[in-house]
């Protein structure tokens, strides 16, 4: 598991499915440290909000199930209409939201929702959050070019030496 720091706030990040998902939870203690489930489940209690989910879903997801989501989209907005990250995921079979229990517990989403979510709790949070995920990206790219470059080496020295023994190395 990574970690980002992002204004003092430790913000976790998570592999599913191959696909980095950066923790709700974590981002959302930004904003009320007490509470942080309230304030994923006020997020999602926004009529914008059911729709980018739903539509994030739809362009992702080939299982996610649409009549659900036009049912949760129907209701979002009003006054007794509250939804969990949990709801969600088990009614629409969504896959850009995760929850997790334990340690490292929380709600996880793929990275296009997790800005999505950290544009609502505070812009200039949303602007830094961005910054060091693409900065962490740099970072393992450069890694991996080291990497790719040595094993390039390490193959190129390979094939020099054979070259050399089979054709400039006299066979007596």
């Amino acid at each position: 598991m990574k970690t980002l720091i992002v204004k003092k706030q430790a913000i976790n990040i998570s592999i599913v499915d191959n696909e980095e998902y950066i923790s709700l939870t974590d981002i959302a203690r930004y904003k009320n440290i007490e509470n942080p489930k309230g304030v994923i489940q006020n997020w999602l209690r926004n009529r914008n909000t059911i729709e980018f989910l739903g539509i994030w879903e739809l362009i992702h997801n080939p299982n996610f199930k649409g009549i659900e989501f036009e049912a949760f989209k129907k209701e979002a907005g009003l006054n007794s209409f509250t939804l969990a990250p949990q709801k969600w995921i088990e009614s629409t079979d969504a896959m850009g939201l995760v929850s997790k229990s334990g340690k490292g517990g929380g709600t996880y989403a793929h990275r296009d929702i997790a800005f999505e979510f950290a544009s609502w709790v505070s812009v200039e949070f949303k602007i830094y959050l961005i910054q060091e995920f693409e900065r962490l990206k740099e970072n393992e790219q450069r890694e991996i070019g080291w990497s790719a470059k040595r094993e390039l080496s390490r193959i190129n020295y390979r094939i020099h030496t054979d070259a050399i023994k089979n054709n400039l190395i006299p066979k007596n």
